[in-house]
């Protein structure tokens, strides 16, 4: 049986912390691109719907984007201020969009 990625109950910082740890065990060097990027999979999200067709995507602490849908669309935006934010792209569902909003850098 496959179990979902979403259904682990690793935590992380617990991993970051292990990736840490293995490159000291292993006395290689550790990027700040891959902690980053650990750490950004891991983030959890939140949505709040504005209006029908409009999702605004938050962390705890800051506000990454907006989801869109025109037409069969779901287009997703990043930026704190609707007026100026930047299209990502467009996908086939919400949750895609979403998704990209979370795994977005910068």
């Amino acid at each position: 049986m496959i179990e979902p990625i979403e259904a682990t109950q690793t935590s992380t910082t617990g991993d970051a912390r292990r990736l840490v740890e293995l490159a000291a065990a292993t006395n290689t060097t550790m990027s700040n691109e891959l902690l980053l990027d650990t750490l950004r999979r891991g983030a959890q999200v939140t949505t709040r719907h504005i209006r029908k067709d409009f999702v605004e995507v938050a962390t705890a602490a800051t506000v990454l984007g907006y989801v869109c849908r025109q037409g069969k669309d779901f287009i997703a935006l990043r930026g704190d201020d609707p007026a100026w934010a930047l299209e990502v792209g467009r996908y086939a569902s919400e949750s895609l969009a979403v998704e990209a909003l979370r795994m977005r850098r910068g």
